[in-house]
């Protein structure tokens, strides 16, 4: 295992990528490594399916888009100007 920046040859080495819960530094390098992983060393071992799935990483106010929503879509699409549903405490939203 070797952190990601240091590693030179991640098809062989297991890459480490710190990330803190407290101040979400790091995530972006995660995501940008596990899309990277999807697209070439990996690329061979996914599949489709029927099912849609989405996990939610934020939820956020931003000037001038309004609210955001961060989040990671497994085996799906979406494009601008689609309607989704996501669970809140209160029902869907």
């Amino acid at each position: 295992m070797e952190l990601y920046w240091e590693n030179q040859s991640p098809e062989d080495t297991l890459s480490l990528i710190p990330t803190s819960a407290i101040t979400g530094e790091g995530m972006s390098d995660l995501i940008t490594n596990l899309i990277r992983m999807g697209q070439t060393q990996e690329r061979e071992k996914l599949t489709e399916r029927d099912v849609f799935e989405c996990t939610v990483l934020e939820v956020k106010v931003i000037e001038g888009h309004g609210t955001t929503i961060d989040v990671v879509l497994v085996n799906g699409l979406l494009k601008v100007g689609d309607t989704i549903v996501v669970s809140g405490l209160n029902g869907p939203i």
